[in-house]
């Protein structure tokens, strides 16, 4: 039987050919290079806190929902979806800082601008899932750190992933404010876990990061 690339393969042949192609298509999709892990749980976080504020009751039994003035987020929020929203008109401003796109993500738009050696950040947007960044800190072994990696996702004022990585082990806690003061009652123990090797201040160094970014890249947009 003659097959639309124009070689001949049996009918079992063609099938087995057909599957390798659906496997591939598959781990083009699923399979992300460097923060892949990371990625997968930050999306489950977004997802849940998505839920939580459209349909969540809160303790007291009150919609999770908000609106008004307590729906309003810091400015640098407003800042980053604008910058991101308008990637194509300052591509080139997103290159001269650092950014270039990466391939391998499920996102509407993924960019990565490496720092150094030890600092890596990224900026994410999604149709559905909206705007998250990632800083991701990789001490060098000269600094003998505690852990091998520590990696922010900023997604909003109320959502704020930050995960610890030491060997095999890996720790992630859900916080609720930017100030690192509050977390998701669920991850208590993971918090307590982070907290006894990560210190308030490295939280929010790793925060301030992410601020100054954006700040100064919408210095570069003009």
């Amino acid at each position: 039987m003659m097959w639309g690339d124009g070689l001949d393969y049996t009918e079992k042949e063609q099938k087995s050919i057909d599957k390798v192609a659906r496997m591939n298509r598959f781990f083009d999709k699923v399979l992300m290079p460097t923060v892949g892990v990371l990625i997968i749980i930050t999306l489950l976080f977004f997802i849940m806190d998505r839920v939580t504020e459209k349909w969540g009751k809160g303790a007291n039994g009150e919609s999770a929902a908000v609106s008004g003035e307590a729906a309003q987020q810091p400015e640098v929020f407003a800042l980053r979806a604008k910058l991101l929203a308008d990637y194509e008109k300052h591509t080139a401003a997103f290159a001269d800082y650092g950014y270039e796109p990466v391939e391998g993500y499920a996102q509407d738009l993924a960019l990565c601008k490496t720092v150094d050696d030890e600092l890596t950040i990224y900026q994410f947007s999604d149709s559905a899932l909206g705007d998250f960044t990632i800083v991701r800190y990789v001490p060098s072994t000269e600094k003998k750190a505690p852990y091998d990696s520590l990696s922010l996702t900023v997604s909003s004022e109320t959502l704020l992933s930050v995960m610890m990585k030491q060997g095999e082990q890996s720790c992630a806690v859900a916080f609720t404010s930017v100030d690192f003061s509050s977390y998701k009652k669920d991850d208590s123990e993971s918090y307590d876990t982070l907290m006894k090797t990560v210190s308030d201040e490295e939280l929010k160094a790793l925060y301030e990061i992410f601020e100054t970014d954006i700040e100064n890249l919408s210095k570069k947009c003009g």
